[in-house]
Parts: C-alpha cells; structure tokens; sequence
C-alpha cells in the first residue's frame, strides 16, 4: 500500500493498550464441567511472522464461558523462524515447524489435560489465520487436527507466501551485512550463529490447501483503514493521491526483475481504473478514501477469502463472515479517527470478551451492547470448535455455510448479524479479482512470462499458489 506520506501507525497497540489495562485470573476452569472432555483451540498469534506473543490475548472468558480447552502457541519469528539457505543446513520454515511439534504435542497428550484428541481446531489471526492456510495442506499436519477458524489474514493474499528463487537475495543481503561468506552454507552460518541476536533481529525480514475440514474465515470492513490515516489531519485523499495508491498496488502484481521486458502495463492499470474509478467523477476526498479502501480491501481480503472458500467449500462446511460492528464504548474506540469503522484487530475485542477482562475503574466504560456483542461471538466461535457449525446451540442467527451457488457472508453490524446480499457484498468484484483480472494480466505480461515466474512476482494467484506449495513440500522433503 501507498504509505509514504501517511502515519505508520502501529495496529496492535490499541489493542495491546486495552489488553494490559486487563484483569488476568487465574482459577480451575473446568471445576464445574460435567462433560468427560472438551474441544481444543490451538491459537496461532499474528504480527507478520516478526513479532507477537502467545501471552498476547487472555481467553479466559471464552474458556470459562464456552468450556472449551484453549492453547496459545510459542514459535520462531523473523530470522530465527524463516531465514532459508534453501538447502539442508538451512531449509527453512522453522517458525512453522514449531506449530507442526506443538500440534503434534496436543495431539498426544491433550487426553490428559480433559481434551479431545479428536476435535482439535486450530485458530490464527492476522499471520496466525496465514498459518492456519498453510496447515491445511501440509502432510506434516496431517490429522493433527480437525477444523480451523482464519480470521483477518489469508494465504492466499498477494505477498503472503514467498518462493524460494527469491530468498536468494535475502541470503544475500544478511551475509553481506555481517561480512560472512556466501558459500559453503555451512560456514555462513557459522559466521551468522556469532552474530549478536538483536542485530540479526534488525536485519531480519519475514518470509513467507486444501484439506476437507471445517473452516471459519473472515476480515473486517477496513482492516487497512490505519494506514490512511494521514499525520496530524483528518482530511481524505485527492484525485491524483488515489490514482497514484491505487496505480502503485497494481504495479506490485506486475513488476519484474528482467528490466529489457516489456509489459502492457497501461491496459493492466485500465482495467483496473475502469471497475474502480468514481462514477460520476468526484474531487470529494471523502469518497476517494473510501473508494480506495473499497478496493484495497475488496483485492486484498475480500476476493482472497472468496476464492479460499470456493476451494475449500467442494469438499467441508466454510462459514465465512464480515465484520462491520464498530464498538460502541468509547474505551474501545480512542484514538481511532470517526470515520475508520472496523480497522484490524478490532474484531479480537468480541472474540476475547475484552469488555469482561477490565479492570475494575474500567468496566463501567465499556457499552452494555458490545458485552451482548461479545457473548455471541464468543458462543458462536466456540460452537465451531465444539460441533464445526457456529449456530448448532445456543444462538438464533442464521449464518448458511458458503456455497459456489450461494456464496453467503455473514455481516455483522451495529444493527443486526445477517446473511449477505448483493447490497452487503459486492460479489462482482471478487469475481473481478479472481477471474478477470489474472486474465488481463496474463495478456499484459505474456512476453515476460518466463521472467516473472523467475522474479516471483507472478499476479496470478493460482500460479502463486503452485510455486508456494513447491516450496513448502521441498523443504519438508529436505527436512524428512
């Protein structure tokens, strides 16, 4: 996303900020549950495969309420997670292979704990949802687990997962930052293990399905709306701001490494300009943001869960949804500009129960309505992990599972929690992103076809998706 002129401000610490005002309690949560066992939830945390924590939520009221067992899981970020030599001295992916041992504990002995090994769901938010994607379709995961709820993060979005040819100037840039050889790999990373490990963090970069299990997946109305938010000001953007944000997310899909190619860059960026540009023309800055998030979102989150759900709904139940709910508590909301609805993160406030985990001197300033809020989205999430169906007991909603003829959100809003129509969701243009636009840029790009598999900036998600999985299975071959 365009950003230079813009705040860069940080998603989480809102969140963070409401999560240590919490009060933390510890007490047996099962002391009073009849069953013989329970559901778990194996929970994924996000932050870009760079930070994050497994302390960074409290589930305890989705435990105490929802009787479920939930395990929040430790693994390896940035360099030391996902740095790759792309042989086998550094193969890589071994943020994801702590996911694969800690599955594979809980599989064993969660028996022991008052859980079924059975009816394990695993749950990611933001990269944490990324993970989820990549588990349903790793063989190392086979059988570890039996659903999986993604929320607010899609392998299949643009960027999401890398292919090994372009690791190779990663390799590159951190041995020449630390004056290491290249090659042998062995002796690179000898030289990398007597590396202070704060300066390989700084230097670190992130790296970066289908399996016939229940999923649960879904996005906020604007998870980028932060992004926009311009320093000191609470203005929208301009004609030529949103020709140029919207010209440079396009140019991302298409640019390749081979600088003699030529590609029809300008019939790409019309298509484009033709499904997205303001009917009639506007100069209103307002309109112009919203447009732009319109389609920042629609291309980014909105068609990628699309098209995971097309997939996935051949074979299992998928419910997918849209969260619209701005809080009402003013708690909840400082900070954040009026006219950013539900940016990032904030759905993980009704998930969580965030409203019942104030502190005392706190809890008379959360709404009354985002605590009903909360208690359905808490029995909703955990009726999934319990009977793979998020309205099975306890709730009136109707939220129909996805299907390629009815291709059904569930939109929730200040309002009500309803199924979507074509008013709801804008379904054209997820077909847009899906189908026709691969198309234009296959047409755009064909000359350089060779060059941009090579660079791997290949737009074409199902080509993304064929090189990803190449890679994931050669590096657990090299692994096995």
């Amino acid at each position: 996303m365009y950003t230079s002129k813009y705040k860069q401000f940080d998603i989480y610490s809102n969140i963070e900020l409401l999560l240590k005002k919490s009060s933390i309690k510890f007490i047996n949560y099962f002391s009073d549950f009849k069953m013989d066992t329970y559901p778990t939830i194996v929970y994924f945390h996000g932050g870009d495969f760079l930070r994050g924590s497994p302390n960074s939520i409290n589930p305890f009221q989705l435990v105490l309420k929802q009787k479920v067992i939930f395990i929040t899981v430790a693994y390896r970020l940035n360099i030391f997670g996902f740095f790759s030599t792309l042989d086998t001295e550094a193969p890589g992916n071994f943020g994801l292979l702590d996911q694969v041992a800690a599955l594979t504990w809980v599989k064993n002995n969660i028996e022991n704990f008052g859980g079924d090994p059975e009816n394990i769901c695993i749950f990611g938010h933001d990269s944490g949802a990324v993970s989820v994607g990549l588990h349903l379709i790793s063989s190392y995961s086979s059988g570890l687990f039996q659903k999986a709820i993604a929320m607010s993060g899609n392998v299949l979005s643009p960027g999401t997962v890398s292919i090994a040819r372009k690791e190779i100037a990663t390799v590159d840039k951190v041995a020449n930052a630390f004056s290491c050889f290249r090659k042998p790999t062995f002796q690179l990373l000898d030289c990398l293990r007597r590396v202070n490990y704060q300066a390989l963090l700084d230097i670190g970069e992130p790296m970066i399905f289908f399996s016939p299990v229940p999923v649960l997946t879904g996005y906020t109305n604007m998870e980028d709306a932060l992004l926009l938010q311009k320093e000191g000001e609470d203005s929208g953007i301009s004609p030529r701001e949103f020709d140029v944000m919207r010209e440079e997310v396009i140019l991302s899909d298409i640019t390749v490494d081979n600088s003699s190619c030529f590609t029809n860059q300008h019939h790409i960026q019309d298509a484009v300009a033709f499904f997205y540009k303001p009917i009639p023309p506007t100069t209103n800055e307002t309109i112009l943001r919203k447009l732009f998030l319109d389609f920042y979102t629609d291309k980014i989150h909105g068609a990628t869960t699309y098209e995971l759900a097309k997939h996935i709904s051949k074979q299992a139940p998928v419910y997918l949804y849209r969260f619209d709910l701005k809080p009402f508590s003013d708690i909840a909301n400082e900070g954040i500009p009026e006219w950013i609805e539900v940016p990032h993160n904030f759905d993980l406030i009704f998930v969580f129960g965030m409203p019942y985990l104030a502190l005392p001197e706190d809890y008379p300033k959360w709404d009354y309505r985002d605590k009903s809020v909360c208690e359905i989205m808490m029995k909703m999430w955990a009726n999934f992990a319990w009977y793979s169906n998020p309205t099975n007991s306890g709730v009136i909603i109707e939220w129909d599972p996805f299907e390629i003829e009815k291709p059904g959100y569930l939109i929730i809003d200040r309002k009500n929690f309803s199924m979507s129509t074509p008013e709801t969701i804008n379904y054209k243009a997820f077909e847009f992103w899906t189908d026709f636009y691969p198309k234009v840029v296959q047409i755009g790009t064909k000359c350089c076809k060779e060059a941009s598999e090579d660079s791997g900036t290949d737009p074409i998600i199902t080509t993304r998706i064929i090189y990803s999985l190449l890679f994931l299975h050669v590096i657990l071959f090299l692994l096995s």
